[in-house]
């Protein structure tokens, strides 16, 4: 049996990745990778202004936690980019924020300064 840590958070203890489309919802999936892309260009703005982002904030640790996560990206963009997917009733019912939310393989819109 794989041991999950009691500190994972209760999202992916619960293991909705493994459910079929039906159950899911894919804004929320969708809205979830896009958080997880702007980890890494967080880490970058981190490491390039290293006086704003102060150690007592405890930003670093929290990034570094957050960065466990970043594998889920491309499971979730993976799931939602399948057809069958796309044509499952949580998807059809939601059709228009679950393609909205479907910018976030491309999420320079979203993440890049104005």
């Amino acid at each position: 049996m794989n041991e999950r840590s009691p500190d994972e958070p209760l999202f992916t203890r619960k293991s909705p990745f493994n459910l079929p489309a039906d159950y899911r919802l894919a804004f929320r999936e969708l809205g979830l990778s896009i958080g997880l892309q702007a980890i890494d260009r967080l880490q970058g703005l981190i490491d390039q202004h290293p006086g704003v982002f102060k150690k007592k904030y405890d930003i670093h640790s929290r990034i570094r936690r957050l960065m466990d996560y970043c594998h889920l990206r491309e499971l979730i963009n993976t799931f939602w980019l399948e057809r069958a997917h796309r044509e499952s009733g949580s998807w059809t019912e939601h059709r228009d924020i679950n393609m909205v939310m479907l910018d976030s393989l491309s999420p320079d819109g979203y993440l890049s300064p104005l």
